[in-house]
């Protein structure tokens, strides 16, 4: 089986060339983008022309059919109704942190009694905890709207309901207990007695997705009770929300199905945006959001950054403010966040990188890797890097002073990342442990880590072939901005979408350029007989020395190389490296 320069197979992904054809004539669209969706598991013609002309209309479902729904709204209008105090709960991550600004701007809206809260996660922790709910009391709390968290938090609304609070939780983590917490409403989408609705993937939907639906819900009884008219208020505008929506649910790697991806496209489309995303645009260059990676790979890491290195109430404060100047003020404190959370990353990187290497990490089933007062805000990121790297679910640990250890973990697909914490947590081996198939957290005393790495190796086992699927062949004389305008009719790509990868045969590397960080690598591709080279770009080169050793070893050669196609407003359209292999 040939392999590649970084030792992967190359699979030609093929379809019924018979179907392929008349689906391409019942449609009218080009024969490039029906190959694409055949190969991602697409059917017949008329599950295409769904999933091409989703529209929001046709793929947001009646949100009084998720279980909780209508309690959860009628406990908020009796609140409104008395003017209770309502404290809105979120999380620190990107999703947790648009969750709560729809939750907290309409509220505002309407002229609410509330107030919120986003725990930082050195001081308070992941979810809600029984002192925060204290104070919460304290503060004359009545009614807790707990977002992206909540679903597994029994024994905290239990200690809440003692103490007169109610609680409302959204979110869309799954049910990890037989039984649900005691709260007025539990709004999951995988709560486990919850069925899935027509069209609208409500499974797939992150906790901005759900939130959204309940402001939906909660407008259509306000006004059916003329809530509006009797309080001389503005209906709001919930389309205006779409971004903050759309932010939360790419950050959050949501499948680009149903109503995820109705709301993205419809991102896509507009052209005015929120005023907290506006700035950030605006320091990143960036007129208008074309594709979905101008959310999820600018916007969305400066959000995220809050959490990570700093304060994640200013996150969110940015995506509340109004004002243009404060808003960009905010904005610059961000970016200088991320510049932060990048030093961090890079040096916890570094660290782990020469830990498993001298420790030869990388033969066992699964990678574990720990240290002394690693940056807790940084280790999601680096077991994302290191499991990229290896190719093996990745388990990254920072043991505080107290030989208590925080994880985060990412895995590949044919591993449960949530299902092997809670059988760790289940054997006394972890203190805590949870989360979805691909990325967990977890806490460990430092006299359980050899049990655990032991138990790690004796449960991963799982035969995975690392491999690049490429859906179509091109020529370098292919012109890929012609190629990016067939493929807008496919975005937003995003997770049971990915972005198609194509494969340039027999061509030579004209030249390669190395930029002073050797971040990444810029290569001229020949044209063939023409003038000019086509540019292509090999990111995270630290983590493909193969491929660059190998590409000076065979500069003169021709080479086969597999990669997407990237496009943006500054630099116009471009081939992102994904492998490299010699010719046959």
């Amino acid at each position: 089986m040939k392999k590649s320069f970084s030792e992967k197979v190359w699979n030609f992904l093929k379809c019924d060339e018979k179907k392929l054809k008349n689906i391409t004539m019942q449609l009218g669209v080009s024969d490039l983008v029906v190959r694409i969706l055949l190969n991602r598991g697409f059917s017949d013609h008329s599950e295409i022309e769904t999933f091409l002309g989703s529209k929001l209309k046709n793929t947001i479902p009646d949100p009084s059919l998720l279980l909780g729904m209508d309690d959860g709204i009628e406990r908020v209008i009796k609140a409104i109704s008395k003017n209770e105090r309502i404290m809105v709960f979120g999380d620190y991550d990107v999703d947790g942190i648009t969750s709560t600004c729809l939750i907290v701007k309409y509220l505002n809206l309407l002229g609410v009694n509330s107030s919120h809260y986003i725990p930082n996660r050195f001081t308070d922790g992941y979810g809600i905890n029984m002192r925060l709910i204290e104070a919460a009391k304290r503060d004359g709390i009545k009614l807790l709207i707990i977002l992206d968290s909540g679903v597994n938090s029994i024994e905290e609304i239990d200690f809440a309901n003692k103490l007169g609070i109610d609680s409302i939780v959204i979110d869309h983590h799954p049910q990890l207990s037989v039984h649900l917490p005691k709260a007025v409403a539990v709004i999951d989408p995988n709560r486990t007695d919850q069925n899935e609705i027509k069209n609208a993937h409500i499974k797939s939907l992150c906790a901005a997705g759900v939130s959204l639906l309940f402001i939906i819900a909660l407008q259509r009884e306000l006004k059916r009770r003329d809530f509006f008219e009797v309080h001389q208020r503005q209906i709001p505008n919930l389309l205006d929300f779409a971004d903050i929506v759309a932010l939360g649910t790419l950050c959050d790697v949501m499948d680009m199905v149903g109503m995820n991806r109705a709301i993205v496209k419809h991102v896509l489309e507009k052209s005015s945006y929120s005023t907290g995303i506006s700035s950030l645009m605006q320091l990143f260059n960036i007129r208008k959001i074309s594709t979905s990676e101008d959310l999820s790979f600018f916007i969305g890491p400066a959000i995220n950054a809050a959490g990570r290195v700093g304060n994640p109430n200013i996150a969110l404060k940015l995506l509340l403010e109004e004002s243009p100047e404060i808003s960009q003020e905010i904005a610059l404190q961000l970016i200088e966040f991320n510049k932060i959370r990048k030093n961090f990353e890079k040096e916890l990187l570094d660290e782990a990188t020469v830990t498993i290497e001298r420790m030869d990490l990388a033969r066992h089933n699964g990678i574990c890797v720990y240290g002394d007062g690693w940056h807790k805000g940084v280790i999601g990121i680096i077991a994302g890097k290191i499991k990229d790297k290896y190719r093996k679910p990745t388990f990254v640990i920072s043991f505080d002073k107290n030989g208590i250890g925080y994880g985060s973990a990412r895995s590949m697909h044919g591993m449960h990342l949530g299902e092997f914490l809670e059988k760790a947590k289940m054997n006394g081996i972890l203190l805590e442990g949870g989360g979805h198939a691909l990325a967990g957290g977890f806490s460990i005393s430092k006299n359980k880590i050899q049990e655990f790495s032991e138990f790690l190796n004796e449960q991963i086992k799982f035969d995975f072939v690392d491999s690049v699927d490429i859906d179509y062949s091109i020529s370098s004389l292919t012109d890929l901005s012609q190629i990016w305008k067939e493929l807008r009719i496919l975005e937003p790509f995003g997770k049971k979408m990915e972005k198609p990868i194509f494969c340039i045969n027999g061509t030579k590397i004209q030249s390669i350029r190395k930029n002073n960080t050797v971040s990444h690598i810029t290569l001229y591709i020949s044209r063939g007989f023409e003038k000019g080279a086509m540019r292509a770009m090999l990111f995270n080169v630290k983590n493909k020395r193969r491929i660059v050793q190998a590409l000076e070893e065979n500069v003169d050669k021709l080479l086969d190389v597999s990669g997407s196609i990237n496009y943006n407003e500054q630099f116009g359209s471009s081939f992102i490296i994904e492998d490299i292999r010699l010719s046959d």
